[in-house]
């Protein structure tokens, strides 16, 4: 399924870009254009949501749907709250054992360990969000949309885009935002901002279980390569090359790239590349059935396990680089030895699928769970 093939292609940039100082970044999306791995992730969780939750719904009923949306929430809860205690507990040794108390500082998690009674229930309430650990709280948020936007969606595709929109505009006019206090700012991601690209991956979710086709025109392929090249040429990836350092777009040119609150032009790049894959890369191409996407497929249908462990693997890289070095041979080492256990854990986490599968739905427990990314 071309859906989990790019969502496991996303996680793996996900886990190259959250290594500091990786310079593989300098081939990922980030250094490509105006969006990243992230918008990608939030786009196709809006997709599969539908396709998941949406699907129940509509056959079954919205109080089925929205208590499966709840589960699915409550086991995103308990995994950022894993990866929360990991993280202090990873960076409280490492700076302990190595003397270092800039590791509290680049996870940003310093006020946890001067006031641990405050910074729990925060912690709790999602409100000290760490670096690393932003995204998990968005899709809580997001998805906990989802129900409310779906009954929008059956009413008229337009009519949950309209809503999702307005709530976008208003985020920028009345600056909504939800606190962090790790920082004394807010979230990174801002979920009143955020919620549109989710919705437009819902909305093209809903079109696809009523078989409505993605419309295809010369004009739009035409306006989408325009954006991609537009944020490829703004994004100069050649400037890190000796001798074209020079070649670069005037300051005058500089655009609003606010990642915080989903900039319009961040918006226009994501969905822009999203259009042309969908549009332009059949599901019957044949780079679709080699070996490598059945890997990443398998760490798409995995995500949220996957996803956790990315987390882990790019703390443990960073922490790598800067205890040992940056050079060539720990450059290869760290993202070598993180995607493939990253690809790994996917294949050990579709063996035991496959293997729970065969046993007797009987002494299955919650087998009849829907789940999305």
């Amino acid at each position: 399924m071309r859906v989990d093939v790019f969502r496991g292609l996303s996680l793996l940039i996900i886990f190259v870009d959250h290594v500091a100082g990786n310079v593989l970044t300098r081939i990922t999306p980030t250094s490509m254009g105006f969006s990243d791995a992230a918008e990608y992730f939030v786009l196709l969780a809006g997709f599969s949501a539908a396709l998941a939750y949406g699907a129940v719904i509509d056959r079954r009923s919205f109080v089925t749907g929205s208590a499966q949306v709840v589960a699915r929430i409550w086991k995103l809860y308990l995994a950022h709250l894993g990866l929360f205690v990991f993280t202090a507990v990873a960076v409280a040794f490492m700076a302990v054992r190595f003397g270092n108390p800039l590791y509290y500082e680049h996870v940003s998690i310093l006020p946890f360990f001067q006031d641990p009674a405050t910074t729990i229930l925060q912690t709790a309430a999602l409100i000290f969000l760490p670096n690393y650990l932003d995204i998990l709280p968005l899709y809580i948020v997001l998805l906990a949309m989802l129900p409310g936007l779906w009954v929008l969606a059956r009413i008229a595709p337009v009519v949950a885009l309209s809503a999702s929109a307005a709530l976008y505009a208003a985020s920028a006019w009345f600056q909504l935002a939800l606190p962090n206090m790790s920082t004394g700012g807010s979230w990174f991601f801002n979920p009143f901002a955020w919620q549109l690209l989710f919705t437009v991956g819902m909305v093209t979710g809903h079109g696809a279980l009523r078989g409505v086709a993605l419309p295809r025109a010369p004009w739009i392929t035409a306006v989408a390569v325009a954006i991609v090249l537009f944020g490829l040429v703004s994004a100069a990836p050649w400037a890190v090359i000796s001798g074209f350092e020079s070649l670069i777009l005037p300051d005058a040119w500089r655009l609003d790239l606010d990642k915080t609150n989903l900039s319009l032009w961040r918006l226009a790049h994501a969905l822009s590349l999203a259009y042309l894959v969908a549009a332009h890369v059949p599901r019957t191409a044949a780079w679709l059935g080699s070996a490598g996407a059945r890997l990443l497929e398998q760490a798409g249908r995995h995500s949220l396990p996957l996803f956790c462990f990315g987390v882990i693997l790019s703390l443990l890289g960073t922490f790598a680089f800067t205890e040992i070095g940056r050079g060539p041979l720990m450059q290869v080492a760290v993202n070598v030895a993180g995607i493939a256990l990253l690809l790994g854990t996917a294949q050990m986490l579709e063996w035991y699928r496959k293997a729970v599968a065969k046993v007797p739905a009987k002494t299955q427990s919650g087998a009849g769970e829907v789940k999305a990314a």
